[in-house]
């Protein structure tokens, strides 16, 4: 397993960590299976929050404890950042996450999907972010950051504004937005820990020829996204939702390697991207000319999950987050709105360089990341 400086906390965390969303659902016994198999690979990084009505850091802890010291491992907790909390809701979580966990402290405490400026603003001016530095005062906490799925822009506020001491983002090899602000996070000297690294299981169930190709290197989809991830020396830890043993034992053999991408494995990331793209004789590039809609439709973010529908052969990560765009959340990949407010002006097709049919095709999109 390799070891990496989160930021400047002091504290070394694995490359590729346990994340505590979805293990407990699984029944007892297996779950408790997977955390100990994950402290016996080398993995010392665990993180969650208040799961399963807490459910993930009473089971976290029940396993840990039983084959860790706590100075063997490394705690990430959170508040929620989107419920606007107050120093007093902080201090409330913070002590019932400690005691659900049976641990004294934590090594990290995060305001949980800090996702827009409003709420950033909030936590720094209304008293959520002096509860937590409270908590550190009295050793209950050791370092204070973020969790988001804001826009990169954003993110760079938000840590030009305040030092935070970590950032926990969503990254993946199938759609990459974060990579300029992950490398400007590193350059301050913040810690990056990725969030979702496989697209909640996407990227490691692609189509049959995409698994067979990657099988040719040694490799599985999985190895694949996460050694895309953690070559990126900027990238103090991946955090996987692992659910079972073998899931684990997959995932720790990508920390094998260090370094960049080889030769082989960039070869396999340029492939699959290029598939996801480059759909046909004449698609979407993604070059936003046709952009800004009057009416707001996200035109290349809306093609862009289509040709990942079709070209990585896993639709549920695309119609998800179509979805989001529908429903106007504020954590999407892809800000923007939908295809439904299209009013067929036919201002893009005018500025297309590809002289794409986009009315056409942004229907022909609807329908397929609709479809039940």
């Amino acid at each position: 397993m390799i070891y990496r400086n989160l930021g400047k906390t002091g504290l070394q965390v694995s490359v590729i960590g346990f994340g505590g969303m979805r293990f407990f659902n699984k029944r007892e016994e297996e779950a408790i299976a997977t955390v100990h198999r994950a402290f016996e690979r080398g993995i010392n990084f665990f993180e969650t929050g208040s799961y399963g009505n807490g459910k993930s850091e009473e089971m976290l802890g029940r396993a840990l404890w039983q084959v860790a010291r706590r100075d063997q491992v490394i705690l990430a907790n959170k508040a929620r950042a989107s419920e606007r909390p107050t120093a007093a809701s902080v201090r409330a979580e913070l002590e019932a996450s400690l005691k659900r966990y049976q641990t004294d402290y934590f090594d990290i405490f995060n305001f949980w999907g800090t996702n827009t400026p409003e709420m950033h603003r909030h936590i720094l001016e209304h008293g959520a972010l002096e509860a937590a530095l409270q908590a550190r005062e009295e050793g209950l906490i050791r370092a204070i950051g973020l969790t988001t799925h804001a826009r990169p822009e954003w993110i760079r506020d938000f840590v030009d504004a305040y030092p935070w001491e970590c950032i926990i983002l969503k990254e993946h090899m199938l759609y990459s937005r974060n990579q300029e602000v992950i490398d400007y996070l590193g350059s301050k000297g913040i810690g990056v820990v990725v969030m979702t690294p496989l697209a909640g299981g996407v990227v490691a169930t692609p189509s049959e020829e995409i698994r067979a190709e990657v099988a040719r290197e040694g490799l599985t989809p999985a190895q694949l996204g996460l050694r895309t991830l953690i070559a990126n020396p900027n990238i103090s830890s991946a955090i996987s939702g692992m659910t079972s043993p073998s899931e684990v034992d997959e995932n720790v053999e990508a920390a094998r390697t260090d370094g960049p991408l080889t030769p082989a494995e960039q070869r396999l990331v340029d492939w699959i991207r290029q598939k996801t793209q480059a759909l046909g004789e004449r698609f979407c590039t993604g070059c936003s000319y046709c952009m800004p809609c009057p009416q707001e439709v996200n035109i290349p973010g809306i093609f862009r999950l289509w040709n990942l529908m079709r070209g990585y052969g896993n639709a549920e990560y695309s119609k998800l987050e179509y979805q989001k765009i529908r429903e106007q959340r504020h954590w999407a990949d892809f800000p923007g709105r939908s295809v439904e407010h299209c009013v067929e002006c036919g201002t893009c097709e005018e500025k297309c360089p590809e002289r794409l049919s986009i009315i056409d095709d942004l229907k022909r999109a609807h329908a397929e990341l609709t479809a039940q």
